[in-house]
């Protein structure tokens, strides 16, 4: 099984050096909007503790079936 902090480093658009640039992604009313999370943005990553981005969005975006399955399995821990 694949650490998840290297699945993030690999897969994740937010990783910048181990911090969270904090763009996030929401739909609402029909439309996809952009926005930079303030709680975020510069701050360490926090993949290993529960990433709402990264669990929603990343993940299910892995084309690597192995690769996406260890993510999967790491939130089940």
């Amino acid at each position: 099984m694949a650490n998840i902090r290297n699945i993030a480093m690999q897969h994740c658009s937010n990783w910048n050096s181990g911090k969270c640039i904090g763009c996030m992604v929401v739909k609402k009313n029909g439309r996809i909007k952009f926005f930079i999370d303030s709680t975020m943005s510069d701050k360490d990553c926090i993949v290993e503790s529960g990433c709402d981005y990264f669990e929603s969005i990343v993940v299910p975006g892995i084309a690597d079936d192995k690769t996406r399955e260890s993510a999967k399995l790491f939130k089940k821990l």
